[in-house]
């Protein structure tokens, strides 16, 4: 049952991964778009994209792999 829990926790934690970079790299690029910011911000906006992609694939593959998002590898049951 402690895996089903760890596995669930890494599911959300991706999740929120994809809200809390999501968000500011649509604001940014929205802006950008409409002129409120500079065309530079791409960049800034592209690398957070680029963090946030990857800590959530890692969250997803700790998911699968039934790893809690703060644990190195599965607990040791029975």
């Amino acid at each position: 049952m402690q895996i089903f829990f760890d596995r669930a926790a890494s599911f959300v934690a991706a999740l929120l991964t994809c809200v809390v970079c999501g968000v500011p790299v649509w604001g940014t690029i929205a802006a950008a778009r409409y002129g409120i910011m500079p065309p530079w911000a791409y960049i800034p906006a592209g690398l957070l994209a680029l963090i946030g992609l990857v800590l959530t694939l890692a969250f997803v593959r700790k998911g699968l792999a039934g790893i809690a998002p703060t644990r190195q590898r599965r607990r040791r049951t029975g």
